[in-house]
């Protein structure tokens, strides 16, 4: 009866070991906050998010944000990304991460216009983040809650 559960003990942490990814696992995002979710013309738009990574720090890790449209025409998705800057840390250390734009500043932060530019009207959006870390590790997405951008 003892060798069968010490087998089967093996067996669990055999297979607990061979989940686990090599460099630790994957990062950890959660959305905290949006300054606001109606956001008028020319506003600035800070998102707040908590990253905890299962290495020592960042390097070269990646944050990832796309906007999905209600119903804009022109836009149904897009993506853009950012590196974060690097920081050494402990393993999974908590960092907290400000993601800041000045919507309808032109670019890429611009709310439902078509290709000439012109068009802009009201619309509701939810953006999406996700983090790719140095090691290849993609976190879980996190999404925002409904935007309402002003024309």
């Amino acid at each position: 009866m003892k060798a069968k559960i010490l087998i089967l003990l093996i067996i669990t942490l055999v297979i607990n070991a061979c989940s686990k990814e090599v460099n630790g696992g994957k990062p950890q995002l959660t959305f905290t906050s949006v300054n606001a979710t109606t956001i008028p013309l020319n506003s600035i738009v800070i998102f707040n998010l908590t990253l905890k990574d299962a290495t020592n720090g960042t390097t070269k890790d990646t944050l990832f944000v796309a906007r999905k449209f209600y119903t804009c025409p022109y836009i149904t998705k897009d993506t853009n990304f950012v590196i974060i800057p690097t920081y050494n840390g402990v393993k999974n250390q908590k960092a907290n991460i400000e993601y800041t734009f000045q919507y309808g500043s032109g670019g890429y932060y611009n709310g439902c216009i078509n290709s000439v530019g012109n068009a802009l009207r009201t619309d509701s959006l939810n953006y999406y983040f996700w983090v790719k870390d140095a090691f290849g590790n993609t976190s879980d997405t996190v999404v925002s809650p409904k935007i309402i951008l002003l024309k």
